[in-house]
């Protein structure tokens, strides 16, 4: 059945506040999960400027874990410790790996929750 252009209506009010409570929910999701991303990829660039040091190839994990620790300490970074990362340094490959997840409160008992999990490594013997 047709209508006619006169009795066309547009969205209704209920359809309107719909539409603003998911744009409000994502929107708030989105500004919650900015920082962890962008932490996480501070993290990775971290790693990935020290595995691209000459000096890495001479270094024991200890010493790999103090030059992070610095670098983390220079960048601010909270989410994750040196502690927390897995540094091997078997048959002249050095590897790095981060496993992490980060809780995002949003609002009441409900929350985001990002997991974050790398493998660095790099051939010490080159």
């Amino acid at each position: 059945m047709m209508t006619k252009p006169s009795q066309q209506r547009g969205i209704s009010l209920v359809g309107w506040a719909a539409i603003l409570l998911v744009a409000a929910v994502l929107g708030t999701a989105t500004l919650r999960m900015v920082p962890a991303y962008m932490e996480h990829n501070t993290i990775s660039s971290s790693v990935k400027s020290l595995m691209q040091d000459s000096k890495t190839a001479l270094m024991s994990p200890r010493e790999v874990r103090d030059a992070l620790r610095k670098r983390f300490s220079i960048n601010q970074v909270t989410v994750i410790n040196v502690e927390d990362l897995a540094i091997t340094k078997d048959a002249g490959v050095l590897k790095i790996t981060t496993d992490y997840e980060v809780r995002e409160p949003m609002f009441y008992n409900v929350s985001i929750v990002m997991t974050f999990q790398d493998e660095f490594s790099k051939d010490v013997r080159q």
